[in-house]
């Protein structure tokens, strides 16, 4: 509201000055032009980010540089200038004649708005410019997503729906009005939490709602907590990925999954058949939950049901079921898994399989050979494998009962290795090739098929020691494992084996970086790629790599030694003193890679494009245009943006070689942005620019309109005042509030830091520096707010009236300040007599001036509620009365009390009476009674006590009364009909005296000297007896002597 109060009165002073066509000149002062503004083509209509245009008109002659100050116009908008939220880009465009002077701005904020045109010096005041704004195109990267319905969570197979609102680049809603037909084509995917690909069926672009968003339906199918990504046009929307939960459906028997825990078709007797049921829904996703299912073991020939007596199903995992049973008879059997009381088989069965009798021990058996070992691509790598029983004898086994499984860690990549049974003196009997893993039970429909060899009938042959041999051709770790049946060997733990590259294949080597074009005395690299004969990257080879010159001028070209980048390839730098063309070859061990040799072409430094970091800083709610190029070299002066990413936190546009960044709503921090150029010569350069989004200080969300207190007194009497409220978009960022006030001080209520006792702790209190009556807040901006609703008031002594409470907000960045009115209910104080206590009246004249020596020290009549009084003072009316108990008073009084003065004659001792006689002149007459009391302002009753006269012929000591009634006015004005109190009174008496009085300094000396002098007396008489006494007992003493010497010479 102060705000807003404070604007009015600068609109209507600006108004003021412009009501002047012609301004008065001053002597020897130029005649001040007048300005006219209008829109450029009359256009007033703009679309975001748009240029708009303002044409400056001067009537009259504008002459540069002899006025005091240039004529720098400001432009405001919804009371804010310059550039803000609503506008961005203003720019004076004063150069040349004054025919083409023009203002530009960017309007980024939909609406209507008003605009004012100001420049105090030249008394410009013009607010009749209008302008709208419509959103600009959708800026796909600051759409915001959400759910419909705010429901994230699916079931699979259900529809799920994503409204899209659009925004502009500068974050304005867009509609289907805006936009008109234009189409959308979006992208969506999810990933689950690890980033493995998630499905999505059936995504349908549904067009706008009614409620003016894009709608995006599709089908979830993969269970889970995952994210949703949107792209549009190549670039991500602000808020994906949009995070969402799919729930599994209902069981699906006939999706659900059979496995083996070893994939074979061998069981060996009196072992345990281990299989695990993957409960699915239609969509392959795991369901949780104990379902039945039944499960039969049949044996082929007889299709006769084998008991399982011992059949145990077990959840181990979510979704995941185990089945396990003993294998107690020999023979081919199938297995058949249906759900529960339904025909309906599970994938994988019936699952035929074989059960042989057999002894293998997967702990004692042994696999050995330097095929488990680290071996090199392309090499055949051996190992042999002996089976062996729990007694540590051979355990014959059938030569398709044994599987190896060799797999690369990396990728999972299969090795098809090649076993065949090992006899007694090392040589092969006979053998076939195990394809690794492979889904037997896909299979084990289908009649088993052996491969043809020259000794078919030894299928059958039983063996114990076997060989495997295998050749990898990818470099990396690999994992072996082997099974006897359903027996795993090793304990069931996989031989971890490394395979390193080959030796280097110079054909499928080469190089593979390097620039045609590079700048003299500058390092530039040229990057060469080893690989084997099976295309494995060749590592650790920097020293057999070098780079040589082939042409003839080798003393102004200097090379390095090859660097090892980890990754196969290698990097070597090099350095040209002159420009030229020069020829290069690389080799490996003397051998030369193709192309030899390849031409670099050498130039000078100011050939080439350079381009340096940028710092660019914008307000949160504000848009910023920058010229990354202005600090960027490039020949011919003349370059382009080929092209730029995409800052992560706020929309990015480009016009020609400017850039308009603007950030996210309620964004604050970091971003940044890299860009490339290129010049006429197509040579590249690029750079990065980094942004920083500065938090505006404090804003005020609410502020009470005015607020109420009394008069010396803390108000509210209880809690704090209510309405006051900041926003802040870093809410753990420290903030500090400061409070002051004029006239009063601002107080805490401690009643509510005793209720917040630990947010307290978490919050500054201080004093201000400088104010010893204000408070200063620090801390976040929650806490700030908790303070600030415990805010009280305490007045200077005896104000009362308007004050204002300001509020400063404070960040890193900046401070806001406001004015809350507050109005100090007036309480009635009681008058104030200042007069001696006695008056010494030396002149026995009559008519002698009673307070004459006091006259220019004093005010004799006062009232604390007249300092601050609103109104015109002499209507603060009080009443004075003044009596005397011997003699007469008189004084002069103004003429216009004649109706409000009484008096008291000698006659009417106890009475006041009205005047009844009196003679004017100058406008005042003379009073001359035992008591006058009268009714006027504090001011007139100090003037009439100076010019009080007292007139007696004998003066004895005498009392003078002075007594004063405020008549109940406590600053109210101009009415205090609502406001009414009780009157209140002070009375005060002074003694008349001839002679001064002893003051109490002297009397207190006087009578300190009498008893110093009483006590001296009193001490000379006590020492006066004591020898007194001493003296009489001395001649006691002495006459008892002389008699006894009397006696003794009567007595001789």
């Amino acid at each position: 509201m102060a705000s807003q109060i404070l604007l009015l009165l600068t609109l209507t002073t600006f108004f003021a000055f412009s009501l002047i066509v012609q301004p008065a000149k001053s002597d020897g002062a130029m005649e001040l032009p007048v300005f006219a503004f209008s829109w450029l083509n009359d256009n007033d209509a703009f679309v975001a980010g748009d240029t708009a245009t303002i044409k400056v008109r001067v009537l009259g002659n504008y002459e540069s540089g002899k006025y005091e100050f240039d004529f720098k116009p400001n432009i405001t908008v919804n009371d804010k200038m310059g550039n803000s939220s609503f506008v961005t880009g203003v720019s004076l465009h004063f150069d040349g004649g004054t025919e083409n002077w023009s203002i530009s701005f960017s309007p980024i904020m939909v609406g209507v708005f008003n605009l004012l045109i100001t420049d105090e010096h030249f008394r410009v005041f013009d607010s009749t410019l209008h302008f709208q704004v419509k959103p600009g195109q959708m800026y796909p990267a600051a759409g915001i997503l959400s759910w419909r319905d705010g429901v994230d969570e699916f079931i699979a197979g259900t529809s799920a729906g994503v409204l899209i609102l659009a925004k502009d680049a500068f974050g304005n809603n867009v509609s289907s009005i805006s936009e008109g037909s234009r189409h959308y084509k979006f992208s969506l995917f999810a990933l689950t939490s690890n980033g493995i690909p998630a499905s999505l069926l059936n995504v349908t672009f549904k067009g706008w709602n009614q409620q003016g968003y894009l709608y995006i339906e599709f089908v979830a199918a993969t269970a889970g907590s995952l994210l949703l990504h949107v792209e549009l046009e190549n670039q991500t929307l602000h808020d994906s990925p949009l995070p969402f939960v799919v729930n599994p459906g209902n069981l699906d028997a006939y999706c659900c999954v059979a496995r083996m825990k070893v994939e074979t078709k061998y069981f060996q007797l009196f072992s345990m058949m281990e299989g695990l049921i993957y409960q699915h829904d239609q969509y392959g996703n795991l369901v949780s939950g104990s379902y039945e299912f039944d499960l039969e073991v049949i044996e082929k020939g007889t299709n006769l049901s084998m008991p399982l007596a011992d059949l145990l199903f077990k959840d181990i995992e979510h979704g995941i079921q185990m089945f396990s049973f003993i294998l107690h008879e020999p023979g081919n059997f199938t297995l058949v898994i249906s759900e529960n009381g339904k025909n309906t088989l599970i994938s994988n069965t019936p699952y035929d399989f074989t059960v042989y009798i057999g002894y293998c021990d997967g702990v004692n058996s042994i696999v050995n050979g330097s095929g488990l070992h680290k071996s090199a691509v392309g090499e055949t790598a051996k190992f042999s494998i002996f089976l062996r029983d729990a007694y540590l004898y051979p355990s014959p086994v059938q030569l398709e009962s044994l599987q190896v499984h060799i797999m690369q860690v990396s990728n999972s990549r299969i090795i098809q290795p090649s076993i065949r049974i090992r006899e007694a003196n090392g040589s092969f009997y006979s053998g076939r090739f195990n394809y690794g893993v492979i889904d037997l039970m896909q299979l084990a429909s289908a009649p088993a098929v052996d491969p043809r060899n020259n000794l078919s009938e030894n299928w059958s042959f039983k063996a114990s020691d076997f060989d495997v041999m295998y050749k990898p051709e990818k470099s990396g770790l690999y994992e072996i494992r082997v099974f006897c049946g359903n027996i795993a060997l090793n304990g069931g733990h996989a031989f971890k084996k490394e395979v390193t590259p080959g030796a280097v294949n110079v054909s499928l080597s080469g190089v593979v970086k390097f620039e045609q074009k590079v700048a003299r005395l500058v390092e530039n690299e040229i990057v060469v790629q080893l690989m084997d004969s099976c295309s494995n990257f060749v590592p650790l080879q920097q020293s057999n790599l070098k780079l040589q010159i082939a042409s003839i001028n080798k003393s102004a070209f200097s090379t390095r030694m090859f660097t090892d980048n980890s990754d196969g390839t290698y990097t070597a730098k090099y350095l040209a003193n002159d420009i030229g063309t020069y020829e290069i070859c690389a080799a490996y061990k003397g051998e030369h890679f193709l192309p030899c040799p390849f031409g670099v072409n050498v130039y000078d430094n100011k050939y080439f494009p350079e381009a340096y970091n940028d710092t660019v800083s914008v307000w949160e709610d504000e848009s910023v245009d920058f010229d990354v190029m202005g600090n960027d070299y490039f020949a011919g002066g003349n370059a382009t943006i080929l092209e730029y990413s995409k800052p992560w936190h706020g929309s990015l546009l480009l016009y020609g070689s400017l850039f308009r960044y603007t950030p996210y709503k309620d964004f604050y921090g970091n971003d940044n942005f890299s860009y490339t150029i290129s010049d006429t010569n197509g040579n590249l350069a690029s750079a990065a620019v980094d942004l920083l989004i500065l938090c505006r200080p404090p804003l005020f969300a609410s502020i009470p309109g005015s607020l109420q207190a009394v008069e010396d007194d803390v108000s509210p009497t209880f809690g704090g005042f209510a309405g006051f409220e900041i926003t802040y978009s870093d809410w753990d960022e420290s903030i500090s509030v400061t409070l002051s006030s004029k006239s009063g001080a601002v107080l805490l209520s401690p009643t509510q830091m005793q209720f917040w006792r630990q947010r307290w702790n978490q919050l500054s209190v201080q004093k201000e520096v400088g104010m010893a009556d204000g408070l200063k807040f620090v801390g976040c901006v929650d806490e700030v707010n908790l303070a600030l609703q415990s805010i009280q008031y305490f007045g200077s002594q005896d104000f009362y009236g308007a004050d204002m409470i300001r509020v400063s907000t404070v960040n890193k960045n900046g401070r806001n300040d406001i004015d809350v009115p507050i109005f100090v209910q007036p309480i009635n104080d009681p008058p104030v007599i200042n007069i001696p206590s006695f008056v010494v009246l030396h002149d026995m004249s009559d008519g002698v001036l009673v307070f004459g020596a006091h006259s220019d020290k004093l005010n004799f009549i006062d009232d604390p509620d007249l300092q601050n009084f609103p109104g015109n003072k002499t209507r603060f009316l009080i009443m004075l009365s003044i009596e005397v108990s011997g003699g007469l008073l008189s004084t002069s009084l103004p003429a216009e009390l004649v109706g409000a003065t009484e008096v008291k004659m000698k006659a009417s001792y106890h009475q006041w009476q009205p005047l009844q006689t009196f003679v004017t002149i100058s406008k005042h007459f003379m009073v001359k009674a035992k008591g006058i009391r009268f009714r006027c302002a504090i001011d007139e009753c100090n003037t009439i006590l100076q010019q009080l006269s007292y007139h007696v012929r004998l003066l004895l000591e005498r009392e003078e009364v002075v007594w004063m009634n405020d008549l109940g006015n406590h600053g109210c004005y101009p009415s205090c009909d609502e406001m009414m109190s009780m009157p209140l009174f002070a009375e005060s008496t002074v003694n008349l005296v001839q002679y001064k009085p002893m003051s109490s300094l002297a009397a207190h000396i006087l009578g300190s000297v009498i008893v110093f002098e009483s006590i001296i007396v009193v001490s000379l008489g006590l020492l006066l007896l004591f020898f007194i006494c001493r003296c009489a007992v001395v001649l006691v003493c002495e006459k008892k002597r002389q008699k006894l010497q009397e006696i003794e010479l009567f007595n001789t």
